[in-house]
């Protein structure tokens, strides 16, 4: 700088002078611009640090939960609520707690980069978890990131976090709860409090401001708030069936051996290639079941990737009539027969894991216990070795006495025989 000033035959500046000036600069460019928010157009999400609890009456253990905060921050309304833990299916419960608090949508969410909402970090390309994005899809809104270490971006959503989490655990900390609903709902009043107390330098409240100045401009709730889904993987199987939660589930049979993924919510399982939904079905609860849509299975006379009912049956043939019997039953068992051909595959696989004799065996004794003998019994069968347990031989009933035992003694000892007359 001194050198410089010397070049052009300017004063410079002596070294206490030039530091007051720099950092009076340095000073000057770290200022920020308050971002001016439209009315509807934005809420901002995080999860509070402070964890109230309750204690459980059945242990006396006290139950940590956690705090979820959402704000508009044009309004400053704020909504809360106590959650069971951070998980994805809380985070996106939460979100249609807090649109349905508000009664709409704002136009953009920006949550914190927490794994529960953001699985790649990254402000230029951020990846959004599955779930959270058809989430904001399906109420028309988008999922727009706070920067990474930037928490000026979410300003709003701290000092919102900030405040109900001090009116809480002021408010609560004297206060026994025994349950996360009395928790919730101490929750929900400070929340009220705090939404309807006017501003500072106001004469209106966060509610009254949210009412005439934001709500109108949020875009409608739909008729049912979004459900919850989670996605997985599946191979279709032989019998045109995926597998999910022990239970089956029919797929067209042109994607059999194809990997797919399966979207479940509590009322539906739905199937996709490539992107492309399959198949839908009603999900089903309780014992292992299947659910088969008629038209997913291949012709009668069709071979089903060179299984049908007639291969199965020839190649029982070579393991005796019990064998045979055993894979007809299996076969008759469904009104649709694709579904029992996992079953006959078992059959198959218990001859390489143990063998031809043994099988063979387990049959026949499944053939005597059972008219309509099962995959499971022969299965259970060769577990145990019954085949392999020679049958009980019956002892046949002697009529010769006994020989004595011990010490016997006489009539005569008790008074009896010859010495009684």
């Amino acid at each position: 700088y001194c050198r410089e000033c010397q070049d052009h035959g300017d004063r410079h500046y002596q070294y206490t002078q030039f530091r007051k000036y720099y950092t009076d600069y340095t000073v000057q460019e770290k200022v920020t611009i308050r971002i001016e928010h439209k009315p509807g157009e934005l809420m901002e999400v995080d999860w509070a640090g402070t964890q109230p609890q309750y204690q459980d009456p059945g242990t006396g253990l006290f139950v940590k939960t956690s705090l979820f905060v959402a704000i508009l921050p044009y309004s400053q309304i704020i909504y809360a609520e106590i959650c069971e833990d951070q998980k994805l299916a809380n985070w996106i419960s939460a979100h249609n707690n807090a649109f349905r608090y508000l009664g709409g949508v704002t136009r953009a969410i920006t949550p914190d980069n927490l794994k529960t909402g953001v699985t790649g970090a990254d402000w230029y390309s951020p990846v959004i978890q599955r779930t959270y994005q058809e989430m904001a899809a399906y109420y028309g809104t988008v999922i727009l990131p706070a920067r990474p270490v930037r928490p000026r971006d979410k300003a709003s959503v701290e000092n919102g976090v900030k405040i109900i989490s001090n009116r809480i655990t002021v408010a609560l900390r004297n206060k026994q709860f025994l349950s996360l609903e009395e928790l919730q709902h101490a929750c929900f009043e400070q929340l009220e409090k705090i939404n309807h107390k006017p501003l500072k330098g106001k004469d209106r409240s966060r509610w009254d401001l949210f009412l005439s100045e934001e709500k109108d401009h949020l875009l409608p709730l739909c008729v049912k708030p979004y459900e919850t889904a989670e996605w997985s993987t599946a191979k279709v199987q032989v019998n045109s069936h995926i597998s999910f939660a022990r239970h089956y589930y029919s797929v067209p049979y042109e994607y059999l051996q194809k990997q797919v993924d399966v979207r479940s919510t509590r009322q539906t399982v739905e199937i996709f290639y490539h992107q492309e939904r399959i198949a839908s079905h009603e999900r089903l609860w309780g014992d292992q079941a299947y659910s088969t849509i008629k038209a997913h299975m291949p012709l009668n006379k069709q071979f089903y990737h060179d299984w049908d009912a007639d291969r199965f049956l020839r190649w029982a043939k070579s393991y005796g009539s019990d064998t045979v019997k055993v894979l007809s039953s299996i076969l008759d068992s469904s009104p649709v027969i694709q579904q029992t051909y996992k079953a006959c595959l078992g059959i198959m696989s218990l001859a390489n894991k143990y063998s031809a004799a043994r099988l063979k065996k387990a049959c026949e004794l499944a053939c005597k216990r059972s008219k309509s003998p099962t995959y499971r019994m022969v299965k259970d069968i060769l577990l145990k070795e019954e085949d392999m347990q020679r049958p009980s031989v019956l002892t046949k009933t002697d009529n010769r006495p006994s020989a004595p035992r011990g010490h016997q003694r006489g009539a005569a000892y008790f008074g009896g025989g010859r010495h009684a007359e």
